[in-house]
């Protein structure tokens, strides 16, 4: 009893240990039904697992710097706007119409659930055929 007491005390102290974390930031698109996926930035390490605000504060601060506050229109240093290169990225995934859409930041703790990160699209999402588009007419 007491050799199990001890493992069991040995792997509680092990996981109570582990005082690195990590965090994961993204963007989004949101239909109906579903989300995809349409940037992925690098991961950001934290101080630990529990420290959600400051993940939450450090991909709502990558997300904004990397689009300029949500600018689809923001010129990146590779040449082509932001708006732009999530219409490639989504051609290349075989979504080659966007009509209307918001995107919106996201960031996941040491592999939980995505929850918002504040961080919205400044202007909303169209592409044709993996282009970039103003939106125009009817919001979708």
């Amino acid at each position: 009893m007491k050799v199990a007491l001890f493992i069991l005390a040995s792997v509680i102290a092990a996981v109570s240990g582990q005082s690195e974390g990590w965090c994961r930031c993204a963007a989004f698109v949101t239909y109906e039904h579903s989300e995809i996926m349409v940037f992925d930035a690098p991961e950001i390490p934290i101080d630990s697992c529990e420290n959600v605000n400051s993940c939450k504060t450090k991909c709502a601060d990558e997300l904004n710097t990397l689009s300029d506050n949500g600018n689809l229109f923001f010129m990146t240093e590779s040449g082509v706007t932001v708006g732009q290169s999530i219409c490639t990225y989504l051609a290349e995934h075989f979504f080659h119409y966007i009509i209307s859409k918001n995107v919106y930041g996201y960031y996941e703790v040491c592999g939980g659930a995505w929850q918002y990160s504040g961080v919205q699209s400044q202007q909303r999402l169209c592409c044709q055929g993996g282009e970039q588009h103003y939106c125009v007419g009817k919001l979708v």
